[in-house]
């Protein structure tokens, strides 16, 4: 049992897996509080260069040499993500050496005694709670499960803010450690099976977490029946809810609607500059947390309607008259499901060609028919090899027991170094890549190719 962090003054905090977009959050609050910080990650990316820049010493070294010289490990914040291996040699170093914190313990230590606004759910967490934080501008902090575009960050600080808001992640638990003051739960579609075993421990982990929310409930109105909150309850959706989206008009990219409130009057003439019905219901969580926690609707307006989006959240990176190209972090049935319908309504009548990177053998087992279903339903797949990322082979589990499943006309099986011949035969009109693991390496090299390929249409980063 990890004992109480004391965060009372700056010390020395060590992160395994700081290369992580939670990690490394927690990792910039604490260097931007004082304390000196280091960690290791397995690999370089652009993030753990970032914290590198920011003056964050990051170790590639898996072993105890990657801990820093003269720092006693007894006396050091050791923090480590689940997602690091257990075998791991510097893990079991620190393991021995002092006591490991989890992620999620840090989090739930840095809100404690903290006004705090959290966004649970199985889907649209980053997106809701990068675009809380946007809203709320200059009252908020707020700890971030992606790089929001507008500041290429996961981490929102600002002078004297009156409220911290966090992403509660259902995975491994983490959201147990937090105690919000004003919560929203968007979503409950099965998950992490691999750590709840089975739909009822999924459920009642979700429901530990309303449980421990202080003051009132944003749930989709969806959930009505599902979770059983001990704290007031109000329901929020498009069209329907207590809190709801009215009068709702998509025009390509945008989406533009009326705010329903259930203890104020109407805000209309609200501009989200994000397409897709699953963003909407987002934004709507955003405005009616943003709302309890004091902000006009006059500056509600003027915030949403420039908002830039989340990185790898539907993020364009080509919008020509040719060629589209979206990457969305889409990993789960539902948020294939809801990011290719965002697609079809910003871009009516054309083409999709999807690629696609399962990610966890755990989850391609237990999604297998739901991901058959909606993967056929794309004009042209390109399906890449399973990302393992924390996970060992499952027997029998693989892209190809995947790829059998598929009915779409043009398919094909292929690694990354094969994608762009694959490509040569797929409809280029809308392009999509889709996955939570390292599909985002393609990003630039594809951006690229379909440049090239397309005439160099132009280019559009924002959401």
């Amino acid at each position: 049992m990890s004992s109480r962090i004391d965060l009372s003054a700056p010390g020395r905090a060590f992160f395994l897996g700081i290369g992580g977009i939670g990690m490394s959050a927690l990792a910039r609050y604490l260097k931007s509080e004082g304390w000196h910080v280091a960690g290791y990650d397995r690999t370089a990316t652009p993030l753990t260069n970032a914290l590198v820049n920011e003056g964050i010493a990051v170790s590639h070294d898996p072993t105890p040499g990657a801990f820093p010289s003269g720092w006693n490990a007894a006396e050091v914040l050791c923090v480590y993500t689940p997602a690091v291996p257990m075998d791991l040699a510097l893990r079991m170093h620190l393991e021995a050496s002092g006591t490991l914190h989890k992620r999620s313990a840090l989090l739930g230590a840095i809100t404690r005694n903290h006004p705090t606004l959290a966004v649970a759910g199985t889907h649209g967490k980053t997106t809701t709670t990068t675009l809380l934080a946007h809203l709320l501008a200059d009252r908020c902090n707020a700890f971030l499960g992606g790089l929001a575009a507008a500041t290429g960050s996961n981490l929102h600080l600002t002078p004297e803010a009156a409220w911290t808001v966090v992403e509660a992640d259902e995975f491994d638990r983490s959201f147990l450690h937090l105690h919000p003051t004003h919560a929203a739960v968007t979503s409950l579609d099965l998950d992490h099976l691999d750590i709840y075993g089975d739909a009822e421990q999924f459920i009642a982990g979700f429901q530990s977490f309303t449980g421990q929310t202080q003051r009132t409930l944003l749930l989709h109105h969806a959930l009505t029946g599902r979770l059983h909150p001990p704290v007031p309850v109000t329901t929020y959706g498009i069209d329907a809810g207590a809190l709801r989206a009215t009068r709702v008009e998509r025009h390509g990219a945008q989406t533009r609607f009326t705010l329903v409130r259930p203890d104020g009057p109407e805000v209309p003439n609200l501009v989200l500059p994000m397409p897709g019905l699953h963003n909407l219901e987002n934004a709507v969580a955003a405005c009616g947390l943003a709302l309890q926690a004091g902000l006009e609707p006059t500056e509600l307006r003027a915030r949403l309607a420039s908002f830039q989006g989340v990185h790898r959240r539907f993020q364009y990176h080509l919008r020509g008259p040719e060629t589209v190209y979206i990457d969305d972090y889409a990993h789960h049935p539902e948020e294939l499901r809801c990011a290719l319908e965002a697609a079809r309504s910003a871009h009516p009548g054309k083409p999709l060609t999807g690629i696609f990177q399962p990610h966890l053998f755990s989850r391609t087992r237990d999604h297998l028919d739901g991901f058959a279903q909606v993967l056929s339903t794309l004009d042209a797949l390109v399906l890449m090899p399973i990302y393992p990322a924390r996970e060992a082979p499952i027997p029998g589990v693989d892209s190809q027991s995947l790829f059998d499943k598929i009915s779409g006309p043009v398919k094909e099986l292929a690694p990354a170094e094969r994608i762009f011949d694959c490509l040569k035969g797929m409809p280029r009109d809308v392009v999509l890549t889709l996955g939570a693991g390292d599909i985002d390496r393609l990003v630039n090299p594809l951006t690229q190719w379909l440049l090239n390929a397309s005439g160099k249409p132009s280019t559009d980063t924002n959401a």
